[in-house]
């Protein structure tokens, strides 16, 4: 009886499986085949004649640098409050710029070593359109001094309409062009596949351009006052350093080398030497004879 129950059971659980894939499969098709219908709609909710119209194209963007006490701690907020408004955090880095170094003597075999470095952060964050003010005044309300702020609306209504007519004129007339004597069936189809393709890039413009309308870019520059790193090192020259005794010996044995040194340097002027006391005989003995 067991043997027969699992040979029902694994095919229904088998058959459960394959529906619920394909179900999802379906899901996914549609949300994708509807993302892609919205690329050329040119439905819109209410009347785009008015600038401030709701449903024209406007693109958000703002760009702010500024001083903030901590810049640890200001990018860390910032991220937090874009991931809790379900936004997406494009680029976060921070780094150093590195100032004067000096060192100190700070104990017998050890130095203190002050570096002075000023942190900065860029961020590039990608917001729901609804929330850039709000994530500006968060911003704003952290920053001790605001070099530069930019806020930009730019209207992108005509350039989406533009793409979105040309790719139904392309529908309607692609077909249109047929084999005959000027045409090959290959001029053709390669006319009908240049025709997709750029109907293809004006859709994937446009899906850009609703990207950019429900989500608004926000860069960041923040930097904060110079800070002092102070940290206690050891002092290499002391610790290398040799001890009394063995200093002591080796300048005995530096000095007996530049002796040796010196003497070897004057007896190779030997023949100078020669010269010399030749010179000096033959100067003395000059007078003498003058004499007589």
């Amino acid at each position: 009886m067991r043997p027969l129950l699992c040979y029902l059971i694994l095919p229904a659980l088998t058959l459960a499986a394959c529906q619920a894939n394909m179900e999802h499969r379906d899901k996914a098709d549609q949300s994708t085949s509807a993302y892609e219908v919205a690329a050329d709609s040119t439905q819109f909710s209410n009347d785009i004649a008015a600038l401030n119209s709701p449903s024209r194209k406007r693109i958000r963007t703002a760009d702010v640098r500024c001083r903030v006490n901590n810049v640890f701690n200001a990018t860390s907020a910032l991220e937090h409050a874009v991931l809790g408004m379900n936004g997406v955090i494009v680029e976060s880095s921070m780094r150093n710029s590195f100032g004067q170094l000096s060192e100190a003597p700070y104990s017998a075999d050890s130095l203190k070593r002050i570096q002075l470095y000023s942190p900065t952060a860029y961020l590039t964050l990608r917001v729901p359109a609804a929330g850039l003010d709000s994530i500006v005044r968060i911003l704003t309300s952290m920053s001790s001094f605001i070099e530069s702020r930019t806020l930009k609306e730019e209207d992108k209504t005509l350039d989406y309409l533009s793409n979105a007519l040309k790719n139904k004129d392309t529908e309607e007339h692609v077909n249109e062009v047929t084999p005959g004597k000027k045409n090959t069936i290959l001029d053709v189809a390669a006319y009908q596949d240049a025709k997709r393709n750029l109907a293809i890039d004006r859709k994937i413009i446009n899906l850009g351009i609703l990207d950019d309308v429900n989500y608004a870019t926000f860069s960041v520059q923040l930097f904060q006052p110079e800070v002092a790193d102070i940290q206690v090192v050891v002092d290499p020259h002391k610790v290398v350093r040799a001890g009394f005794g063995t200093e002591l010996l080796s300048a005995t044995s530096e000095g007996v080398d530049i002796f040796r040194n010196v003497l070897i340097f004057l007896l190779r002027l030997w023949p100078f030497w020669i010269i010399g006391a030749a010179g000096l005989w033959l100067y003395k003995r000059k007078p003498a004879t003058a004499k007589s």
